[in-house]
């Protein structure tokens, strides 16, 4: 089943470097994305500027004097489905198990153990619950790298 899904890259046009960011159902979920990531990075940019490319992405430049970096927002089609937003948080156990697997320090956390209003955040940014998890925080919801063995 193919479906069209609008997924958001975060762009540096000088130094050619793209990222992707996650898919959406609409447009308006992406920008929705777009924002809660603003949130969470504490980030403030007053009057984005939004325009409409030939190829039809919509492009968000959000910093006043620099139209190098820039959000893109794509329209795709896709192959089968959006991944799931709906998580099961570890158990205190498991929290701690995972803990020592990784050697996390005592200022680094697991998707687990933000606070909701964190993981809300990340969840709308990413629209991918794996994803989300697959990290490790800062206590404010703020990415500090991959979680990897």
């Amino acid at each position: 089943m193919t479906q069209i899904v609008y997924t958001v890259y975060w762009e540096n046009k000088r130094d050619e470097v793209r990222k992707k960011h996650g898919s959406f159902k609409s447009e308006e979920a992406a920008m929705e994305g777009i924002k809660s990531w603003w949130e969470l990075q504490k980030e403030h940019y007053k009057d984005p500027h939004f325009e409409r490319t030939n190829t039809g992405a919509l492009e968000v430049e959000y910093l006043q004097d620099d139209d190098n970096y820039v959000y893109r927002i794509e329209k795709e089609e896709i192959e089968g489905h959006l991944p799931s937003t709906s998580y099961k948080l570890l158990t205190e156990g498991e929290i701690t198990a995972t803990r020592q697997k990784y050697a996390l320090e005592e200022e680094q956390y697991l998707f687990d153990e933000l606070a909701e209003p964190y993981r809300d955040r990340l969840i709308v940014a990413m629209n991918d619950a794996k994803k989300a998890k697959s990290y490790v925080y800062d206590q404010r919801g703020r990415m500090i790298r991959p979680l990897s063995d």
